[in-house]
């Protein structure tokens, strides 16, 4: 059985049949191409826009900084902190570094409680 391959090309439009088409393969196919690299191009365009998230609890640990290890191997990622109890106003600013397997959580006030972190590619 001959099978029709994809190629991510997009097009906007297909041709329509007409009621005086033959019903043959050198009709249908090339409509039937140009559906099936819409939906390769489609699914290329969809993973690109793939979003990997991983998240955790540790605790802040003021100006000597948190360490939480991942396996990303880049630094284009996101990170997200959220303290998950009352600072007590205690908290000060939050500062982040990366780095391609890892990230460090500082804050700049004395609380060290616990925070969810929240990574996004």
């Amino acid at each position: 059985m001959a099978v029709l391959t994809g190629t991510p090309v997009y097009k906007n439009n297909v041709r329509k049949l007409e009621p005086t088409d033959p019903a043959a393969p050198e009709t249908w196919d090339p409509i039937h191409q140009d559906l099936i690299n819409n939906d390769v191009y489609l699914k290329q365009q969809v993973d690109l826009l793939y979003v990997q998230t991983s998240q955790g609890e540790a605790n802040f640990a003021s100006t000597n900084g948190v360490t939480v290890t991942h396996n990303l191997g880049s630094t284009a990622y996101m990170v997200n902190i959220t303290p998950l109890a009352d600072t007590g106003g205690d908290l000060g600013d939050i500062f982040i570094t990366k780095a391609a397997n890892a990230f460090t959580v500082y804050n700049t006030g004395g609380f060290t409680g616990l925070f969810r972190w929240q990574m996004t590619t």
